[in-house]
């Protein structure tokens, strides 16, 4: 496991020692012990912003930009502002895309016996990678999905999952109805898996999901 200071993680980001601390404490970094940081864990938070500086939208309009993208009506907003969200998505290229949706859910990541697996996988609304869009290879013993946040808990119980930014279990915790999310992510763009997969470490994988998402933003402009 790599480990930076919390000054070279504050470096590396390009934000303040506070800052990070933050960062910890919202648990979107993970510290191992008192000046020590997950390197893959910074890795992470950096791939889900692409070093944009741009300002992540709230999660519901984050949840309308993947219904639009994907041709879906999305009526929890206003037609004013679907409007001018569609307006902005038709302009965005996949990277600010990435940056600008990142809200929509929190991502943790977690390892547990290989057993939990397929159990997991029953439980989330799947994303790209366990999918194989995007011509890649399908990835069932890497659970990676969408579950209501509230549920998190008991599954981390249930499974005896432990924090781990290495681990093979992805856990995206959102607010959104997992009625709304499990359409969207059945959505014939895979809108929703493009940007999971824009935002992966993985260089093959980030650059799938920017295909993706440029052929979802192509046939939202028409």
């Amino acid at each position: 496991m790599a480990l930076l200071s919390n000054q070279q993680a504050a470096d590396r980001i390009g934000v303040s020692l506070r800052h990070v601390q933050r960062l910890v404490s919202g648990g979107q970094l993970v510290a191992i012990g008192p000046d020590r940081i997950d390197a893959e864990s910074v890795a992470q938070w950096m791939a889900q912003r692409d070093g944009s500086r741009l300002r992540a939208w709230e999660e519901p309009t984050a949840w309308a930009a993947v219904a639009l993208l994907e041709g879906r009506p999305a009526p929890w907003l206003g037609q004013a502002q679907r409007s001018r969200l569609r307006s902005a998505l038709a302009a965005a290229t996949a990277d600010e895309l990435v940056a600008r949706t990142r809200n929509r859910a929190t991502v943790r990541r977690y390892r547990a016996h290989p057993r939990a697996g397929m159990h997991l996988l029953r439980a989330l609304a799947p994303s790209g990678i366990n999918l194989g869009i995007g011509g890649l290879t399908p990835m069932p013993d890497r659970p990676d999905g969408y579950i209501a946040e509230a549920e998190i808990l008991d599954l981390v119980i249930r499974y005896r999952m432990e924090i781990d930014p290495g681990g093979d279990i992805t856990l995206r915790g959102t607010h959104m109805p997992m009625d709304v999310v499990r359409e969207l992510a059945d959505g014939d763009r895979h809108a929703l898996a493009g940007l999971d997969l824009a935002a992966s470490t993985d260089p093959r994988e980030r650059s799938a999901g920017r295909r993706i998402l440029d052929r979802a933003v192509a046939a939202l402009r028409g």
